[in-house]
């Protein structure tokens, strides 16, 4: 292992040892190495693990006066547990497979709480625009909101310093700042419900029965109708070829107002530009 591992040493004046850095990259390992904890671990002030195939952290705590932490190019994932490093303030985690940015702020704000430089580019968690092209400007500044509302006193997040007008908005909203997405497909009772003329169904979100919804194709088509006669029909084909949905989801609509009605409509949409690429292009006297 020597023959790969490469040990830069800070020396005092007296000769003494008062900062080691140890750098393990590329090895293909799938945990850290223990004999690098025993041997330099209560030393160690900085550790590179980058490009290999971590999978968890065990053996992270035989490092307590660690300061700088890089995992970068690795498999580390939402089950990775961090150890208590009250001293670190420099964490690297770009490319690898985190998710879940609720569930690592909630443990790294008890395990890391002094970070002064973290940097998440290249996971699902951190929606930056090179790497996944879905998300836009507005999803990574809600990110970078939510991460400073956890961790407050970051100077440098990815690849940007923070600013003090966005760490204020961060201590003000930042919590409130988790982007949820809806799902893909909704289903009832494991089916996913379709509806006749082709349009895509859409939860009803005013009663917990699992509704839907048609969504309106035409002003003609913007009336009063009864959800409880909906013309519904399952990919199975549970349904009947008339569409009635009454046997089907009698015990749904049981403790339901059968009275109650909902109405058709389009909506209106504001387009502000703001994700337009074109819009910079535009001055004034164009318009």
């Amino acid at each position: 292992m020597s023959a790969h591992l490469c040990i830069t040493t800070y020396r005092s004046p007296n000769n003494e040892v008062i900062k080691l850095e140890l750098c393990f990259v590329g090895q293909d390992c799938h945990r850290i190495p223990s004999i690098l904890g025993s041997t330099y671990g209560l030393q160690t002030k900085r550790l590179d693990l980058s490009y290999n195939a971590i999978r968890t952290l065990d053996g992270l705590d035989k490092f307590p006066f660690l300061e700088e932490l890089i995992l970068d190019n690795n498999f580390i994932d939402d089950s990775a547990v961090f150890p208590k490093l009250q001293y670190l303030h420099t964490l690297s985690l770009n490319k690898n497979k985190i998710c879940n940015l609720e569930a690592l702020m909630s443990m790294m704000s008890k395990q890391v709480p002094n970070l002064r430089f973290l940097s998440l580019i290249g996971n699902e968690a951190c929606p930056d625009q090179l790497s996944s092209m879905d998300k836009d400007e507005n999803d990574y500044r809600l990110y970078r909101l939510y991460v400073l509302h956890h961790f407050p006193g970051l100077n440098f997040l990815d690849s940007s310093a923070v600013r003090r007008s966005e760490l204020r908005e961060a201590l003000r909203r930042g919590g409130l700042m988790r982007l949820i997405r809806p799902p893909e497909h909704i289903t009832v009772n494991g089916n996913i419900p379709k509806i006749k003329n082709g349009t895509k169904p859409i939860a009803d979100s005013t009663n917990n029965n699992n509704g839907f919804f048609q969504r309106a194709t035409s002003p003609e088509s913007c009336k009063s109708h009864d959800t409880s006669q909906d013309d519904l029909t399952f990919a199975n084909g549970k349904l009947s070829s008339n569409g009635s949905a009454k046997k089907t989801l009698t015990h749904k609509t049981t403790n339901i107002n059968k009275s109650k009605r909902c109405m058709y409509g389009t909506r209106k949409f504001k387009y502000l530009g703001t994700n337009s690429e074109g819009n910079r292009f535009i001055t004034n006297q164009d318009l």
